[in-house]
């Protein structure tokens, strides 16, 4: 989670949203859904469960938020998202802002969208996004929903540690296959690898992708920190040398005897005279 704004103002924010964590009452898991398929045995399975969706989730936190007032009965928290959908999938934040100004801004939340063509589905994802971030950011339990749509089977996919990402596996043309190994096969312009990275997955499988492809842009970024500050220090040093190189020009033109002057005491001419 990041924070934003005047330092002083932090203890105001932790306060309100502490105030708002402890007046959220759990929402009601009042709807619905058969999830049906079969297994990797292939065994078919059904079952039924119950789940809380993002309006019954906004319900219980915009309750909370009403208590939490000043002396003038003005509201002293609030959230927002910050929503970006692109042809890979969608990211949300929910950002959860105090009267005062100062903010916090959740971890980014990204999903796989595998039906990016069409509107509806798209739109279901972000709903179901809203909810999964929201719900994190108050600590609001809830079944997984169908707020997605097709995509109702989706479990929640976990943030992994690095070492987590350093071996984890997919399945990779009927193998079982290192992810970090394929990612970098991908970059290295293998086109099966290339295909698969791009192809549809599990949530789970999307969200260590992602993890890894912002670990890769991290990494990128740094080098090239790294390489700006040395061809700066090159500049720097060449500069320095010309300017050095230039300041003596001047010197010369202003005397041009200077490096050819000696003392009478280093003259072996002048102990000849006496």
């Amino acid at each position: 989670m990041e924070f934003v704004g005047k330092e002083e103002d932090r203890i105001k924010w932790a306060m309100h949203f502490a105030q708002v964590k402890a007046n959220i009452v759990q929402p009601q898991r009042s709807h619905k859904v058969t999830v049906s398929g079969k297994s990797k045995a292939g065994k078919p399975y059904s079952y039924e469960y119950k789940y809380a969706d993002l309006a019954d989730v906004d319900a219980a936190v915009m309750n909370a938020i009403k208590k939490v007032v000043d002396d003038k009965g003005i509201i002293q928290f609030s959230y927002m998202f910050e929503v970006e959908s692109t042809q890979e999938g969608v990211t949300v934040q929910t950002l959860l802002i105090d009267a005062s100004g100062f903010y916090a801004i959740t971890n980014k939340i990204w999903f796989k969208n595998a039906n990016a063509w069409d509107a509806q589905a798209t739109a279901s994802l972000i709903s179901y996004a809203k909810r999964y971030s929201l719900s994190a950011a108050f600590g609001v339990a809830s079944e997984d929903d169908n707020d997605a749509g097709d995509q109702k089977t989706f479990t929640q996919p976990k943030v992994l540690t690095k070492k987590q990402l350093e071996k984890y596996s997919v399945t990779y043309q009927g193998f079982s296959a290192n992810l970090m190994d394929l990612y970098q096969e991908a970059l290295d312009g293998v086109e099966d690898a290339k295909k698969w990275i791009k192809s549809p997955h599990t949530p789970q499988d999307a969200q260590a992708i992602h993890q890894i492809n912002e670990m890769h842009k991290r990494e990128k970024a740094r080098k090239a920190d790294i390489k700006a500050t040395q061809e700066k220090e090159k500049a720097e040093q060449e500069a320095q040398s010309k300017q050095a190189a230039l300041e003596k020009i001047q010197q010369a033109k202003k005397d041009p005897f200077a490096d050819k002057k000696v003392t009478s005491a280093n003259d072996p001419e002048v102990d000849k005279l006496f």
